[in-house]
Formats: structure tokens, C-alpha cells, sequence
């Protein structure tokens, strides 16, 4: 049961982490101790990503983890003779307003912030979210031909 601690946060960890596995080795394994750990795991990452305030930061980490991904798709499709023009035509579009999403939300959060970069007042945040809309589309577009 020791392994559960590497489930918290780093930060809880140092400051809870032995106390903890003292804890541990004096209970027994059970289904509710298992579960009680692991609502401690979600409340401590809860309160973790609160205080630090960063969920614009990881947030842009994954959209731009996920536009890794897209295009590693159209490298893929691209060079498969069987795809039709107009579908690959799709993807590319919606590849470009995704980076473009993602280049005008990066650079919204260093001129005004990353927690203001989230909200709908700037007019960045607007383009931004107008860039998502069109990816949405182009890229659901692609999966309709796709099929």
C-alpha cells in the first residue's frame, strides 16, 4: 500500500508522505482504507492545482500535447494514397486553426495573464475561441469523410 503515496502531489508528500506510511503500516488493507486513500488523492490534487493556480499552464500543455497528435495524423494520412483530397484538405485546415487557437492563447496569457487569458473579456480570448470553433468543425468535417 505504500505506492499510493506516489499518487499525491510532490509538495504533499514532502510534508505528509512519512507520516503517512507510518500510518499505513499500522492499519490494514482494506477496501476502505483503499478508498479513503484515494479520496485523499483526489482532494489533495484538488487543493494542489487551486492554490498554485495553474490550470490555464497545464491546460495549454495538453492542447498543445493534443496538436502533437494531430499532426502526427495527417504525417500518417497524408501519405496514404487511399485518403481523399477534400478529407486531407479538412484535416490540414483544422490542423492550422488548432495551432493558430493555441499560438494567439499563448500569447494572450503572457500579455495579459494566464487566468485572465481564460476568460472571454480580451479580444484575444475571442479569436482564440472563434480559431477552436473553426478547428471543431473542419476536424468533424474530416471525420464525417473520413467515414
Amino acid at each position: 500500500m505504500k505506492w499510493f503515496i506516489y499518487l499525491y502531489p510532490k509538495s504533499w508528500r514532502r510534508r505528509y508522505g512519512n507520516e503517512l506510511i507510518e500510518v499505513l503500516k499500522q492499519t490494514d488493507m482494506s477496501f476502505k482504507t483503499i478508498f479513503d486513500l484515494l479520496l485523499g488523492v483526489i482532494d489533495a490534487w484538488h487543493i494542489e492545482l487551486r492554490e498554485r493556480e495553474i490550470y490555464g499552464f497545464r491546460m495549454s500543455q495538453v492542447l498543445a500535447l493534443i496538436s502533437l497528435i494531430n499532426v502526427l495524423i495527417i504525417s500518417k494520412l497524408i501519405s496514404l494514397r487511399e485518403v481523399i483530397l477534400l478529407e486531407q484538405i479538412a484535416l490540414i485546415v483544422a490542423m492550422l486553426s488548432f495551432f493558430l487557437a493555441i499560438v494567439v492563447l499563448i500569447v494572450n496569457m503572457f500579455k495579459v495573464g494566464i487566468i485572465p487569458a481564460f476568460s472571454i473579456k480580451t479580444r484575444l480570448a475571442k479569436i482564440s475561441v472563434g480559431l477552436m470553433g473553426s478547428y471543431a468543425i473542419f476536424f468533424v468535417t474530416f471525420l464525417v469523410l473520413a467515414n
